[in-house]
């Protein structure tokens, strides 16, 4: 059964105290870093409501008390405690847990650039308004953990012309998505089965079937660490294109496909830099 503590379900929040946005952070054994995420958060800067939604699958480490231990300095903070069969699946927890109009999806080794990340992204945006776009797209940093050291790292940038051409195989990345969850729960949220690509996946069927309207902030929403789960290394690269070429041959044919994921693999091999990651922490882990 699922254990949800220090929230209120979405139904009873009254219309005054909906949050605008619902950050949700999807963990398994992460002391080491979600502290910085939780952190990232908490200090955001903005003028309408944010929650924090929190969702364990069950850490042996010390997870859950980190997250516990923030939750009692923070009223944005709900938790989901609850077994899953793998991050899709806890993502989409997270989802049917938010109330916020829009949800960004961060990482448990993922933190936000600044304090005015969130504020500056949806500064064109109003809660409720009818003009608010379906997608508000951001860049996203990924690189070593440690600010300084010089290796490869990826700027994980929206490419410009996703804002004019649809269905080429370009796609943004999750961590710079800021998502209207109504339109996410239409489309049945993550497919729980795969393991690396589900979210390029859902970015697709979005693209297909409702033709969302988008807004390219060019602005660096978030810094990944190196190492994910769909990062980490050939193989994993790999196989995640191979659960998108099945997906996009089911709804697009052979040909199609095909020249999608091209695209996509392009996309991938031109983020790549050497050199010094402009990440920096700003901030002090919780």
């Amino acid at each position: 059964m699922a254990q949800v503590l220090g929230s209120t379900r979405r139904r009873s929040i009254s219309n005054s105290m909906k949050p605008f946005l619902s950050v949700i952070t999807v963990s398994l054994n992460a002391a080491e870093t979600i502290g910085d995420t939780i952190a990232s958060v908490a200090m955001q800067r903005c003028d309408f409501e944010l929650e924090h939604v929190c969702v364990d699958g069950g850490s042996v480490d010390a997870t859950r008390q980190i997250i516990d231990r923030c939750a009692l300095r923070s009223g944005r903070i709900s938790r989901v405690y609850e077994p899953d069969s793998g991050i899709y699946d806890a993502m989409n927890k997270g989802l049917r847990t938010a109330a916020g109009e829009y949800v960004l999806f961060l990482n448990a080794d993922d933190f936000l650039a600044s304090e005015t990340t969130v504020a500056t992204a949806m500064r064109h945006a109003t809660p409720g308004a009818s003009g608010n776009p379906d997608l508000i797209l951001g860049d996203v940093l990924m690189g070593p953990g440690d600010p300084g050291r010089v290796e490869t790292w990826r700027r994980r940038r929206v490419p410009r012309i996703l804002a004019r051409h649809r269905g080429l195989g370009l796609f943004p990345i999750h961590q710079g998505i800021f998502a209207k969850r109504r339109m996410l729960e239409v489309a049945g949220g993550f497919d729980a089965t795969l393991r690396l690509a589900s979210d390029v996946n859902l970015f697709y069927d979005l693209e297909r079937r409702f033709n969302p309207s988008l807004r390219i902030t060019g602005e660096v929403v978030a810094f990944m660490r190196k190492g994910g789960s769909s990062n980490a290394g050939p193989r994993a690269m790999w196989l995640g294109t191979a659960e998108c070429y099945r997906h996009l041959r089911r709804t697009h044919g052979i040909a199609r496909a095909t020249a999608m994921v091209v695209v996509r693999t392009l996309q991938s091999a031109a983020e790549l830099r050497y050199g010094t990651c402009p990440q920096r922490r700003w901030f002090a882990a919780t």
